[in-house]
């Protein structure tokens, strides 16, 4: 074998060393040993489990253990075995009935037979089934009591049904064996203020009826209004267009759940830009093509207190549909709110000044606005002015933070005020800053 076909070997070999040696890492789970539990008696002895006395709280104490195992099997993190899988291996370790907890999971732990061992004692006090659970792990060679627990039943029947509680107590808040009822679910803050286009992560919670955090929960998210807020399955929200939306949080579980969460997200346009461009179609009295610089402003009105709140009487809708200034305030008040009119200043300097009110419906990847205004020479004021008719398509471009940088394209129709009917068109590129609040 060449010298080129002893590495490939070698590079092989050791890749398929790694796999096995990853696969191994990747199947290996806690092993876990659930020993019967003991039966104790009205005088705090332990019973034989092969006398006949009291045979029904021998039998609850296999049930329990039983039981368990079950649950942590269900769980899917251990690797659980009992007193049955171990039977050979615990006969040798000899344990009387009257071993101790204490000393039957040291000597599980300490012949390897397991990472942590779990057991515990049933007894009757005045009819009532009283169960006590210990975990026991090995920590630098020693066996350390990590976790217990203690539940009672009025009836000896019912005490199987306290193993979901006596697991939840047994083990750490972040280890959920038993999937607990969410009681309170918690989207953090209540109330979200987005630039358009911007995004951002929901902070979410779920609590259990005593307060404690539900490990790895999973929830589900909706947007009250998917055209403004779209909002992933990992909760994150984005700004498509001006307005307000409700995110609704709910939590995902088998156990029983909480009524859900909801924060309130406002989405905002760019509140002040500039615009620096020319025009692509001169007018007639020009030479080249003339420089032009705008500003534009976005007026809006404070979103959080903008829910319209239901009229009194049927009567008062009526006379307030019937009111045309009411009708007018409504729709400008619709505008400002959600942040659809646009301030548009435009002017060649020592030529002439363009003033303009546009609706303008944005998203996160553009906007088209239409708009009405009025031009007016400043070299001659006495000359002849016009109304203007606007027309805007643009998209923008979004760096960090709040700037964005817009590309559009104007285009205004301009009707003299003078006797004679002359308009004329013209087309303008521009391109500016946009800054956010």
């Amino acid at each position: 074998m060449n010298r080129l076909g002893k590495t490939i070997f070698l590079f092989a070999l050791m890749l398929v060393v790694l796999v096995n040696n990853f696969g191994l890492a990747a199947d290996s789970k806690k092993r876990i040993v659930v020993l019967d539990f003991l039966a104790i008696d009205e005088h705090g002895n332990y019973i034989d489990p092969l006398g006949i006395k009291q045979a029904e709280l021998i039998n609850l104490s296999r049930v329990m253990a039983q039981s368990i195992v079950a649950r942590l099997v269900q769980y899917g993190k251990f690797d659980v075995e009992n007193s049955i899988s171990l039977k050979d291996e615990l006969q040798n370790l000899a344990f009387t009935y009257q071993t101790s907890a204490w000393e039957r999971a040291a000597s599980v732990l300490e012949n390897d037979l397991a990472d942590q061992v779990i057991i515990g004692s049933i007894t009757l006090l005045q009819n009532t089934a009283v169960v006590g659970v210990q975990r026991f792990t090995l920590q630098e060679g020693k066996t350390n009591l990590t976790g217990s627990a203690v539940g009672s039943a009025p009836r000896i029947s019912e005490a199987p049904a306290q193993v979901d509680n006596i697991l939840q107590q047994l083990f750490p808040k972040d280890i959920q064996v038993v999937e607990r009822s969410i009681e309170q679910v918690f989207a953090v803050p209540s109330q979200v203020r987005l630039n358009l286009g911007a995004s951002h992560e929901i902070t979410t919670y779920a609590l259990d009826s005593l307060g404690r955090p539900i490990a790895e929960p999973q929830f589900l998210f909706f947007s009250s209004d998917e055209s403004k807020v779209e909002v992933n399955e990992d909760g994150v929200v984005t700004g498509l267009q001006p307005g307000v939306a409700t995110v609704t949080v709910r939590a995902v579980s088998q156990a029983k759940s909480s009524s859900p969460a909801t924060m309130n997200v406002i989405v905002v346009p760019p509140a002040f830009g500039v615009r620096i461009g020319t025009l692509v179609t001169r007018p007639g009295t020009v030479d080249g093509y003339p420089l032009r610089l705008g500003i534009r402003l976005t007026p809006t009105i404070d979103q959080r207190g903008t829910q319209e709140k239901a009229p009194a009487a049927a009567t008062q809708t009526v006379s307030d549909s019937s009111n045309p200034l009411s009708v007018l305030s409504s729709y400008f008040g619709s505008l400002l709110t959600n942040g659809l009119m646009t301030i548009d200043l435009d002017f060649d300097p020592t030529k002439e000044l363009l003033v303009a009110f546009s609706g303008v419906q944005r998203s996160a990847s553009g906007y088209i606005g239409t708009g009405v205004g009025y031009l007016t020479p400043l070299d001659d004021i006495e000359a002849q002015k016009g109304f203007v008719f606007r027309f805007t398509l643009g998209t923008q471009y979004r760096t960090r933070g709040r700037i964005t940088v817009p590309i559009e394209a104007v285009m205004d129709a301009i009707f003299p005020t003078s006797t004679s009917f002359s308009p004329s068109f013209r087309i303008g590129i521009n391109v500016g800053l946009d800054l956010f609040p």
